[in-house]
């Protein structure tokens, strides 16, 4: 299996990462994210981005469900 991980990337780079052909998610609250992409393509899609002008942040996918983390016992 493909290790998978997730893009960080700024608001304004939605355009470009969409061009790439990347599915970009955006919130109010997490902020502007491509999910799930396989390390290899992600990392060539951050490459493009900075081509472009704009930073992309890799992140691995692997993080606790919602509100595991804040449970307390």
């Amino acid at each position: 299996m493909a290790d998978l991980v997730d893009m960080a990337i700024p608001a304004n780079a939605q355009a470009a990462a969409e061009s790439l052909g990347l599915m970009v998610h955006r919130s109010v609250t997490n902020g502007t994210w491509v999910r799930r992409l396989p390390r290899d393509e992600a990392e060539i899609a951050a490459e493009c981005l900075r081509d472009y002008g704009f930073s992309a942040r890799i992140v691995d996918s692997e993080r606790p469900a919602d509100g595991d983390a804040r449970r307390s016992a």
